[in-house]
C-alpha cells in the first residue's frame, strides 16, 4: 500500500486533482461567467497555448527569412547583370580609346606626309607559332592592300605585309628575319641597312649593319628609314640604338636596335599603300 503512495503515478495524479481543486476554488471566487471546468481547462492549457503561438510565430519568422533570402539571390543576379554590362562597356570604352590615340598619331603621320595614302586596320589574329609576332590586320585587296607594302603605328614602322587576302592581311613585324630596310642614324646621317637574326629577333633588337669601324653611332641614337629602294618612305622611326657591336670575321660594325613599339601590344595599324617614290630602285 505504502507503494502505491510513493509511486511516480500517484504523484502525477495527485498533482492534477490540487490544479483541478485550484481551479474550481477560482472560478468560484472570481465568479467567471465560464463553468469551473472550462476556467480549469483553461487554466491548464494556457501554458500550452503560450507555447503553441510562440512556436508559430517562429515559424512564421523562419518563413520571412526564406522570402528575404530568395529576394536577396535575384537582387544579386540583377547586380552580377549589370556588371557585365558595366564591364562590356568598358571594354568597348578602351578599344574606342585605343582608336583614337592610334588616329591622332595617324593625322600627326599624315601632316607631316601628305604624299602618304592609307588603309586602316585593325589586329583580328596573331600568329602563336612565329616567335617574331606576325598578325593579321582586317584589311586587303579591297583596301588597296598589296604584298610589300610598309606597316605602320603612329610614326614607326611595324612591319611589312608579307600575304593579302580580299578583307585582310598577314603582317610580318619589323624583328622578322625575312624584313630588311635601307635606314639611317639621324644624329649621324651615317647609313646601313636593317636586318635581324633569329637569335636577336626573338629578343625583340635588330641590327642596323654596314657601319664603318670609325662609325659615330652610339647608344641612343634614333634609326629611320632612309627610303632607298622604293620599299619604305623615307623618315619612319624603327628604333633605338642599344649598343654597338663589331660583325664576326669582318671589319665593319652593326648597332643593336630596339624596336620603339611592342608589336604584341599593337591593336590599331595603317599601311601605307601608296607614297612618293614607292617602287623607285
Amino acid at each position: 500500500m505504502r507503494n502505491i503512495f510513493r509511486s511516480t503515478s500517484f504523484k502525477v495524479l495527485l498533482a492534477v486533482l490540487v490544479m483541478l481543486f485550484a481551479g474550481i476554488i477560482a472560478g468560484a471566487v472570481l465568479k467567471d461567467s465560464a463553468s469551473p471546468m472550462t476556467s480549469v481547462v483553461s487554466t491548464v492549457f494556457s501554458p500550452l497555448s503560450k507555447a503553441c503561438s510562440y512556436v508559430a510565430d517562429k515559424f512564421q519568422n523562419v518563413k520571412g527569412g526564406f522570402i528575404s533570402s530568395r529576394t536577396y539571390m535575384e537582387r544579386e543576379e540583377e547586380l552580377e547583370k549589370e556588371l557585365a554590362e558595366y564591364q562590356s562597356k568598358l571594354v568597348d570604352y578602351e578599344k574606342l580609346k585605343k582608336q583614337v590615340e592610334a588616329y591622332e598619331k595617324f593625322l600627326g603621320v599624315k601632316e607631316q606626309h601628305p604624299d602618304f595614302k592609307f588603309a586602316s586596320g585593325t589586329v583580328i589574329g596573331r600568329d602563336s607559332a612565329d616567335m617574331f609576332g606576325s598578325f593579321q590586320l582586317n584589311c586587303g585587296k579591297a583596301d588597296g592592300v598589296e604584298v610589300g607594302d610598309p606597316v605602320i603605328s603612329g610614326e614607326y614602322l611595324i612591319g611589312l605585309v608579307q600575304e593579302v587576302n580580299p578583307t585582310s592581311c598577314v603582317v610580318i613585324s619589323v624583328t622578322d628575319p625575312k624584313l630588311s630596310a635601307a635606314a639611317y642614324e639621324i644624329r649621324t646621317g651615317e647609313t646601313g641597312y636593317t636586318k635581324t637574326t633569329a637569335k636577336l629577333g626573338t629578343k625583340g633588337l635588330l641590327k642596323l649593319s654596314g657601319l664603318s669601324r670609325e662609325t659615330a653611332v652610339a647608344e641612343g641614337g634614333i634609326v629611320c628609314t632612309s627610303g632607298v629602294g622604293g620599299i619604305f618612305p623615307r623618315g619612319l622611326i624603327i628604333g633605338k640604338v642599344t649598343s654597338l657591336q663589331k660583325e664576326e670575321g669582318d671589319i665593319s660594325y652593326y648597332a643593336e636596335v630596339k624596336p620603339e613599339i611592342e608589336i604584341a601590344q599593337v591593336q590599331e595599324a595603317f599601311v601605307i599603300i601608296d607614297f612618293e617614290g614607292k617602287g623607285n630602285a
